[in-house]
């Protein structure tokens, strides 16, 4: 058995007993004959409208793509929400968290653009949720009294993102060094390996044109945090469907609580992980244990099924031809179509 097969199994096992950890977790914490009476209270119309901004919050992402990726090729919206479709749908099917390799594999494909290319545009998306992240968790540690002062973790974490902007925006004022910065390291390689990794470079640093125009960056941020915003409109339809009022940063606290507990390896669809995050969160907030549960577990429900069901039936077929690569994965792709 391959190492590499043993150590992705073993990453699978482990999400999975973690779901299955804190799914138990969170069941025995709370008394089930009060779950189904307040499930039972919640005011689906209001509900429903998760369905609305969940879409909302995929338009913007959508859009968000099609900003970074002009400069390569103009994208139809189409193309790009349905490659956030086929992502969303993989990772709430597929365990590792495929949806984004998907998702560049998509892309790629959709615009006959190199991989490389998309990958640096999926990369640039991520900084900037994280980026977003970080700033909605400096509003939350005030509002939860809550002590960074002597958490190194947080300043280790805080200087790689740092770290990590300055590179991007080095690569982007200066595309053409990449590409020498890979060969020379790559020179105890072979010429066949050089050439290789010089060309995924160049592809790379491709993915980044679109912060050399000031207006890309400034849309690109708004729609960041206009997806923070709708995410937490989300979260405020779920309280609202349940009567609850709280405080107006509640639906923050939620987000930044979820964005956490999302982040650790788990099952598809983050079985547990939501749940736990959520449902501590409103506790803090001094909702009692059944109603925050019965908030999560709604939450969980609007936040996946419904839209899983939907990007199955929009994307299955370019999910399909991803998996049944084969022998076309090889071909050529046409050049870069520069702005």
């Amino acid at each position: 058995m391959r190492p590499s097969l043993t150590k992705e199994r073993v990453l699978m096992t482990a999400g999975f007993v973690l779901s299955a950890v804190l799914a138990v977790y969170f069941l025995r914490r709370i008394d089930l004959r009060e779950l189904g009476p307040t499930l039972a209270s919640v005011n689906l119309w209001i509900l429903s409208c998760c369905l609305l901004t969940k879409g909302a919050v995929f338009s913007l992402g959508a859009l968000r793509t099609k900003v970074f990726l002009t400069p390569l090729r103009r994208y139809r919206f189409t193309e790009c929400f349905t490659a956030m479709l086929g992502g969303y749908v993989t990772n709430n099917i597929f365990p590792f968290r495929l949806g984004e390799l998907v998702r560049i594999d998509l892309l790629a494909r959709a615009g006959e653009i190199s991989r490389g290319s998309t990958v640096a545009v999926v990369a640039l998306e991520r900084l900037l949720d994280l980026i977003s992240f970080l700033i909605l968790f400096a509003v939350v540690v005030p509002l939860l009294a809550i002590d960074l002062s002597g958490n190194r973790r947080l300043a280790w974490l805080l200087g790689a993102i740092l770290a990590a902007l300055l590179a991007v925006a080095w690569l982007a004022s200066n595309p053409s060094r990449f590409p020498g910065i890979v060969v020379f390291f790559a020179r105890p390689f072979s010429p066949r390996l050089q050439a290789w990794l010089l060309q995924k470079s160049q592809r790379f640093v491709d993915g980044l044109s679109a912060l050399r125009s000031s207006r890309a960056v400034a849309q690109a941020l708004v729609l960041t945090f206009a997806i923070r915003l709708v995410g937490m409109l989300t979260i405020q339809c779920w309280l609202w469907a349940f009567g609850l009022e709280l405080p107006l940063y509640a639906p923050l606290i939620v987000m930044v609580f979820l964005s956490i507990g999302t982040m650790v390896p788990s099952s598809p669809g983050f079985i547990g992980t939501f749940h736990v995050a959520v449902a501590y969160a409103l506790e803090l907030m001094g909702v009692v244990p059944s109603m925050a549960a019965s908030v999560a577990i709604a939450g969980h429900f609007m936040a996946t099924v419904p839209w899983t069901i939907i990007g199955l039936s929009v994307s299955l077929p370019a999910i399909r031809s991803v998996w049944k690569r084969g022998s076309e994965g090889s071909q050529r792709v046409k050049p870069v179509i520069r702005a």
